[in-house]
């Protein structure tokens, strides 16, 4: 076991003991975390958002970790090298992204496709290749309908890292598989993906 996940178990032991200076511990560690990814959400998302709005998230997340005695935090497994960090980041994202389905934001925000194109199409620099001459919105069209054809895993892949912003460490912990398994995801993913777009601009 690392220094640093044997530092964290730590922590989370003292925090289910009733520590009260441990649990004041793990918001002062986390705290700049949990803003910059909460910040980041709305961000990727497109959703303006004031210092109130961080503020309150922010309070939400580290009251849904600390919450039916701690019970968010309990769920954290360190596996795959999954650091604390990453695993309370992950609540932060899920925090604000439920928040913005609760205010029926979601459905407009994810309007615009989130998906790196250059890189699933693998076009930067090639303006040669049919695809890359569409226009942006049927690009986006194409995509939205390709992801749809994928299977349940790679869809969720997508959404985690493509549409979240989630890094690859994250993904796997969210999905519960080694970060190389990840990589084969996305790699055989964005192959799929990439094959079904040329197909339909080429029928």
């Amino acid at each position: 076991m690392s220094s640093s996940l044997a530092e964290d178990r730590g922590l989370l032991a003292k925090c289910f003991a009733g520590d009260r200076e441990a649990g004041e511990a793990l918001v002062r560690r986390f705290s700049n975390l949990v803003y910059q990814a909460v910040q980041h959400t709305f961000i990727v998302k497109h959703v303006r958002y004031t210092k109130e709005d961080l503020q309150d998230l922010h309070n939400t997340v580290f009251l849904r970790l600390f919450e039916e005695g701690g019970k968010k935090l309990r769920q954290y497994q360190g596996k795959n090298g999954c650091s604390l960090a990453t695993w309370i980041r992950l609540i932060a994202v899920r925090t604000v992204l439920d928040h913005l389905r609760k205010k029926g934001v979601d459905s407009i925000a994810c309007r615009d496709a989130l998906i790196a194109l250059d890189e699933v199409y693998g076009l930067k620099g090639d303006e040669s290749h049919g695809v890359a001459l569409l226009e942006r919105a049927e690009k986006e069209r194409l995509l939205r309908e390709g992801i749809q054809n994928l299977s349940p895993r790679d869809r969720l892949f997508m959404k985690l890292h493509f549409d979240q912003g989630l890094p690859v460490a994250e993904v796997a912990a969210a999905m519960q598989v080694s970060v190389e398994n990840v990589y084969i995801i996305k790699h055989r993913a964005i192959q799929r993906l990439r094959a079904q777009v040329v197909s339909a601009t080429s029928n």
